[in-house]
């Protein structure tokens, strides 16, 4: 049975947006104005199989009223990203609760002293599975947020090197995974020199302490990682590589698990635009990680491709325990757009390793694509479509999940636009009862501020 929702307004996603209000409000009110980005949409969907069973499906109706909000503010000062929606969803079948759902992003950063001295927070607020290995139904959702926010200290040695000291508090909470709520501490110290106009070497350290609120299910640890970084900027390429070593440290000994370990840490990533037509991303990494570390990752950085408020709330597949794992990735991307066409397709392949559990070690591979058309000027057709295979190693088992999706926006005055939607999911996987179609018929009324 679906539950009722209220994780949009945490503790900590409301911190941010109140800080940043505080900080605006502050600030001279001469240039750079706040700006501020919404839509108000009411939504019907009909949904031939809600809970994703195999057989005997659940058909209803959904009513889905939402508000997406984006907020920005740039100046010598104060930087300023927030995004973020709500959605209520309202069933027309008794025994399923209604509930709202959201999600938010946001890093506000404020100048207290000119190139020495800074504060920033960040937060990340998304809606993930209980238990990735089940269907994405509405009884296996939950919301998870990450908080950061600390000082950072920059300073000059000499000529051509810069440096800077950050230290950020972290707390990450979990709607219903208990074991990953927890407290971090993150210091990290980092030298950069200027090679060239377009060249820039720097050497990084940082250490990272956790601990979690439940000492029963999770361990607390030590995480270090010391890495070079260099970087690569020309007309149409963009080239990136970190090298270097992290260590693992726990801080409670287990029966039959090692106390620490230490790897190689890479990333590389390649950008080419042949034309302003083209482009081609190839990206690898291999690394240590954790949910809370990934989920802060470029939130509200420039060119994280956030320029308009979200238009939805979408389920992730993030594993969300206290575990660390170790990953190796490799991605590619390839877009092309023109005046009345875009496409792009994304293939990846994917390894995960975790260190206290090997339930869900996994090999995935998968491929997104989407393309859109603009058959008038007030018409665009648009088509989505998304596999992930997934293997895990210690199961014997593999999951398939297929997306598809169909839709049609039509803007009939500036502010106000329809959007009709056909969306298809479908999943296989080789563990009985565990396989399941559905179908999505949705019809949407959206205002647009701007």
């Amino acid at each position: 049975m679906a539950r009722t929702r209220t994780y949009v307004t945490l503790p900590a996603t409301t911190l941010v947006v109140a800080i940043a209000a505080v900080l605006a409000a502050a600030m001279p009110r001469d240039a750079h104005a706040l700006r501020v980005n919404y839509t108000l949409d009411f939504g019907v969907e009909r949904n031939d199989n809600l809970l994703l069973t195999p057989t005997d499906p659940l058909e209803t109706t959904l009513l889905r009223p939402g508000l997406g909000v984006e907020l920005l503010h740039d100046t010598s000062v104060l930087q300023m990203h927030l995004s973020g929606r709500a959605e209520y969803r309202h069933y027309d079948r008794r025994g399923l609760q209604d509930g709202v759902d959201g999600t938010f992003s946001g890093r506000v950063n404020w100048v207290a002293i000119p190139e020495r001295l800074s504060f920033s927070v960040v937060d990340q607020l998304t809606l993930q599975p209980v238990d990735t290995l089940a269907a994405d139904a509405p009884g296996n959702r939950q919301q998870v947020n990450v908080l950061s926010a600390g000082p950072t200290l920059q300073f000059e040695w000499g000529d051509d090197w810069r440096g800077s000291a950050e230290l950020r508090w972290i707390r990450s909470e979990a709607e219903v995974t208990d074991e990953f709520d927890s407290q971090r501490a993150d210091l990290a110290l980092r030298a950069t020199r200027r090679l060239s106009p377009g060249s820039r070497l720097s050497f990084n350290l940082q250490h990272q302490r956790v601990d979690f609120d439940s000492d029963l299910v999770a361990r607390d640890y030590d995480r270090t990682q010391v890495f070079a970084r260099w970087t690569r900027t020309l007309n149409r390429v963009d080239m990136a590589v970190d090298l270097g070593y992290s260590r693992l440290d726990y801080r409670r000994a287990l029966t039959g698990y090692a106390g620490g370990r230490s790897d190689p840490m890479f990333r590389g990533s390649l950008a080419w635009r042949p034309n302003d037509a083209h482009r081609f991303d190839l990206a690898y990494s291999s690394l240590f990680s954790d949910v809370a570390s990934d989920s802060l990752a470029d939130v509200g950085e420039e060119g994280d491709g956030i320029q308009t408020p979200p238009t939805g709330v979408p389920t992730g597949d993030t594993v969300v325990n206290a575990s660390p794992f170790l990953e190796r990735r490799l991605e590619g991307e390839y877009a092309w757009t023109s005046t009345r066409w875009t496409f792009s397709v994304s293939p990846f392949l994917d390894r995960l390793r975790y260190e206290d559990t090997d339930q869900f070690d996994q090999d995935g591979y998968g491929v997104g694509v989407e393309a859109g058309w603009r058959a008038r000027r007030n018409l665009r057709i648009g088509f989505t479509a998304a596999l992930d295979h997934n293997r895990y190693v210690n199961l014997d088992r593999e999951d398939e999940t297929r997306r598809y999706a169909l839709d049609a926006r039509y803007q009939w005055v500036r502010h106000w636009s329809g959007v009709f939607t056909l969306a298809r999911y479908e999943r296989r996987s080789t563990e009985p009862g565990q396989r399941a179609d559905q179908n999505v018929v949705s019809l949407a009324l959206t205002y647009h501020n701007r």
